[in-house]
């Protein structure tokens, strides 16, 4: 399952993108992260169904210095080989 998410609310500055990296870990998720110039966090996450269901709704909460105001979820199609899940360069 890929799932491309975008973050908004109060998800800069405040660790949303190693506290994803770290349960996308534990959980043995693929992919990415990273913040936009908008202010946002952007991530793709791929894995079995049930862990990537279970990080989406981890993402609806945010880490306790978050406040998540809105979760956009998409089907990602491309393909991703990449066999880890990494902090990439903002926009």
């Amino acid at each position: 399952m890929k799932k491309h998410i975008v973050i908004s609310g109060r998800v800069q500055g405040v660790g949303f993108r190693y506290w994803l990296q770290s349960i996308a870990i534990k959980k043995n998720i693929f992919g990415w992260v990273k913040n936009k110039i908008t202010g946002e966090v952007e991530a793709l996450i791929i894995g079995h169904e049930k862990e990537v269901k279970d990080v989406l709704k981890l993402c609806k909460q945010g880490p306790s210095s978050s406040r998540v105001d809105h979760v956009e979820i998409n089907e990602y199609s491309n393909n991703y080989s990449n066999k880890s899940f990494n902090i990439i360069k903002s926009d």
